[in-house]
């Protein structure tokens, strides 16, 4: 229903307050990743349905009986997802972070 507003407020965040992330935590990544995300997500609400094109926008907010389920989707759904995501590329900035240490360590 609104799972990916839960990527999106984070790549909201993400993407302002990028200029303060130092480079070496590699925030560009999370950006594609989280908008990326975003999008597929959009698309395949849009093809269920889910999503229209008028206000107001989200089926469930037509009945408010299902608002209290969409809100709950989108705390489960979708804060499992953005944390998946932000915990995957935490995974490869580790990675790459130690690149430099293994091919020093190779010589």
């Amino acid at each position: 229903m609104a799972c990916f507003l839960a990527p999106m407020a984070a790549g909201i965040i993400t993407t302002v307050f990028r200029k303060k992330i130092p480079a070496a935590l590699k925030i560009g990544w999370l950006n594609i990743m989280l908008w990326g995300g975003v999008a597929m997500l959009v698309v395949e609400h849009i093809a269920h349905g889910e999503v229209i094109l008028y206000p107001p926008f989200l089926t469930a907010m037509q009945n408010p009986a299902e608002i209290p389920v969409m809100l709950q989707e989108l705390a489960t759904v979708g804060g499992l997802m953005t944390i998946a995501i932000v915990c995957i590329w935490i995974i490869l900035v580790a990675i790459v972070s130690k690149m430099p240490q293994v091919s020093k360590q190779l010589e």
